[in-house]
């Protein structure tokens, strides 16, 4: 028998924002037609000699110096929250962000949940492209401290 992946479909995929309040409200970023998730670790290189051979070529050794977790959108420019998206760009402080995993109704729960934590939209492009079309953006958010994984 035949072991194929189990797949999710984007459209199960959000990128939601509190309130800040208690207890916090959480609102779906809506209009996204692609939604990116990126969890890196960061490292510095070094180089070390093997000590009991003066001739080996030295080997790349990685130390881990921190954590980052990014979230990238395309979005349809959504006038309907158009100053959800301006507030977010004119604070310095860090809202909390989730990237969710739902699954669809009825569906058996493989992978559902959500990562969570404090973060900073630190980018939001829009372009307009010719009369009929509609008008399109980006927007990046940047991790502000430490997230987690929570199961739904």
């Amino acid at each position: 028998m035949a072991l194929f992946p189990t797949r999710l479909k984007g459209g199960y995929i959000s990128v939601l924002v509190g309130d800040g309040a208690s207890p916090e409200v959480f609102t779906k970023i809506c209009g996204a037609t692609s939604k990116g998730f990126t969890y890196q670790k960061n490292t510095t290189d070094d180089v070390l000699d093997p000590c009991d051979d003066p001739e080996a070529i030295p080997s790349r050794v990685l130390q881990v110096t921190g954590r980052q977790w990014d979230i990238s959108l395309n979005i349809v420019y959504n006038r309907t929250q158009a100053a959800l998206i301006r507030d977010l760009m004119a604070t310095s402080d860090s809202s909390n962000f989730r990237f969710e995993f739902s699954e669809p109704v009825g569906g058996t729960a493989v992978d559902a949940g959500y990562w969570q934590g404090m973060a900073q939209v630190t980018n939001f492009q829009v372009t307009g492209e010719g009369n009929a079309a509609y008008a399109n953006g980006t927007l990046a958010i940047a991790s502000d401290g430490e997230w987690v994984w929570v199961d739904a």
